[in-house]
């Protein structure tokens, strides 16, 4: 259970193409504790006193307690830098963050935490997501750019079924079955996401279902690899969103592929533009065909098909 009385954390800037490792890193360590990972936060700085250099970004890493030795070696191992280390004061740090979110609008798709209720608009998707615990509220790049592409295809093509791979709090899942209507699967290996998901499909009043049960609504279910048993019984799928990491879009490229139908359309996302080519390149190996992309700063989006 956390401790809200004892939030660390731990803060340094460094070059983003270090998100990746150190996102690895943090995970790894985490994994050898037998406990879920620490929370990893970045965003470009805008002109904020104290630090020094314009071209690095700011980098966040909460802690339930004290980080000790194991955490702070795998950081330091991935970069060299010095880590600011503080004891967050007693506060509700999720109502804080909600009052900076401002509202996502991706085409006909609007974002909004229930402070900016009044700004719901009286037409297309509107989504309440609240800040919690589980990535992906839509304010960062590569979810936007994924609702853009999602609703550059909303006349364009209707799925049979739709899966939301590494669902977060479920925005993806949850803007799919609105545009279509169709089964749909939200996945995480972190059943905390899960949990956040299934919340927020309640909140937004959508239809809930089970796995296997293929009737409107979206089914919710923590899973780890795309040998589990809730892809093969709601597979293979006419859309995928894959918003994850570029290390794992490579490797799982043959896996991913594999649970796409012919013809179906996939979003990889979660990679920065440095790591495109090799990511484009696993899924052209695999005979999908890019067909269209996105870029909110250094954030693409792929749309892929397979033929």
């Amino acid at each position: 259970m956390t401790n809200e009385d004892n939030i660390w954390r731990v803060t340094f800037e460094c070059g983003v193409n270090q998100a990746d490792t150190l996102e690895s890193a943090i995970e790894i360590t985490a994994d050898l504790r037998g406990e879920y990972p620490p929370t990893l936060s970045y965003f470009e700085q805008e002109e904020i006193t104290g630090w020094t250099t314009d071209d690095d970004w700011l980098f966040e890493v909460f802690f339930n307690g004290e980080p000790d030795a194991s955490y702070l070696g795998a950081i330091k191992n991935c970069v060299n830098v010095s880590l600011a280390i503080e004891k967050l004061e007693n506060r509700d740090w999720v109502s804080e963050s909600q009052k900076l979110l401002k509202p996502v609008t991706a085409g006909r798709i609007f974002i909004y935490g229930s402070h900016d209720a009044d700004l719901k608009r009286d037409f297309g998707i509107n989504l309440l997501v609240e800040a919690g615990q589980a990535f992906g509220t839509g304010q960062h790049e590569t979810t936007c750019c994924c609702l853009l592409t999602l609703d550059s295809l909303i006349d364009e093509i209707k799925p049979k079924n739709v899966l939301d791979l590494g669902t977060g709090s479920g925005v993806l899942a949850m803007a799919a079955y609105s545009a279509w209507g169709c089964p749909t699967l939200a996945t995480d290996i972190d059943p905390i996401a899960v949990a956040v998901t299934r919340d927020n499909i309640a909140i937004n009043e959508l239809t809930a279902r089970e796995v296997g049960d293929m009737v409107s609504g979206i089914a919710t279910t923590t899973a780890d690899g795309l040998d589990d048993d809730a892809f093969q019984a709601e597979g293979p799928f006419d859309m995928i969103f894959a918003n994850i990491l570029a290390r794992p879009l490579i490797e799982m490229a043959a896996d991913i592929t594999g649970a796409l139908a012919k013809g179906g359309y996939l979003i990889l996302a979660g990679l920065l533009l440095s790591q495109e080519k090799e990511v484009l390149e696993s899924y052209c190996n695999q005979g999908l065909v890019k067909v269209g992309k996105n870029v909110r700063g250094e954030w693409p989006a792929l749309l892929m098909r397979k033929s």
